[in-house]
């Protein structure tokens, strides 16, 4: 299907499918890869969504209504790729899940692919424009890939990630990256240093405390958000909330993190 312009789609609250892949255009409240229950895979051999070359493209909304269910595609859920591929969001989406949000079709590669574009948004910094990304990648791909050189200032924020077939979030496709000091290296968003965590303790009040450090580009702020996962996964299950900090002159900053949300550790 293909949905010229960089607008909002008019499409119907109700869940449609759509038997094929939308190109360079908007979906809102759309089944995707999906039959009209949301619930079965129609066979789609490639993308899901193919933003090429597009800019300010929206795929999805902040109401169950505008929510796109992107599952059981033979590629990618969502595919944003080249250089002039710039501002487009994709906001508030189910990818490799049915309707109701079970992980049980997940598309053939990542949740989403970002190769080669700038400056695009996956989720948002509320957590209503959060997509859920799951069950993607059948045992090799990520939740969220993101590669090339070009491929910087892209946002992946307040997403539900969670089993998925590797990373929940992968820079340059191949694989979990060292940090590296200073975070002087290229690539795929820079190659952006991860934190590190040197503890977790929660206390009788209910309250669970977060220290950590990160090391990157100084002088510099960051936006840092916090999951929690099922035990035994890594990716980004539930987000806890966020905070921004600022690296000193060396590139260095400490943080603590309190939330009074249930979290189980360990």
């Amino acid at each position: 299907m293909s949905v010229p312009g960089a607008t909002r789609s008019t499409a119907p609250a109700s869940l449609t499918s759509i038997a094929g892949t939308v190109r360079a255009g908007a979906a809102a409240g759309s089944g995707v890869g999906t039959d009209a229950s949301g619930t079965k895979d129609l066979g789609n051999a490639e993308e899901g969504v193919d933003i090429s070359g597009a800019t300010s493209t929206t795929i999805g909304g902040t109401t169950a209504g505008e929510r796109n269910v992107i599952s059981g595609n033979g590629y990618s859920g969502v595919q944003i790729s080249g250089s002039s591929a710039t501002g487009n969001k994709v906001v508030g989406n189910y990818l490799g899940t049915d309707k109701n949000g079970n992980p049980s079709l997940g598309n053939f590669a990542a949740g989403v692919l970002i190769s080669g574009a700038s400056n695009n948004t996956i989720g948002g910094t509320e957590a209503s424009v959060g997509n859920v990304i799951s069950a993607n990648g059948s045992g090799t791909y990520e939740g969220v890939s993101i590669y090339g050189d070009s491929a910087t200032g892209n946002r992946v924020l307040s997403n539900s990630i969670f089993a998925n077939g590797d990373l929940g979030i992968d820079l340059g496709a191949n694989g979990l990256t060292p940090n590296d000091p200073g975070d002087t290296d290229t690539g795929a968003n820079n190659l952006q240093n991860k934190p590190t965590l040197s503890s977790a303790k929660k206390r009788a009040t209910g309250t669970t405390t977060v220290r950590g450090t990160l090391n990157s580009s100084p002088d510099k702020t960051f936006n840092i958000q916090f999951f929690s996962n099922p035990k035994g996964t890594d990716e980004g299950k539930t987000l806890l909330g966020s905070m921004r900090v600022s690296t000193d002159g060396a590139g260095n900053v400490s943080f603590t993190f309190s939330t009074k949300k249930a979290i189980r550790l360990g």
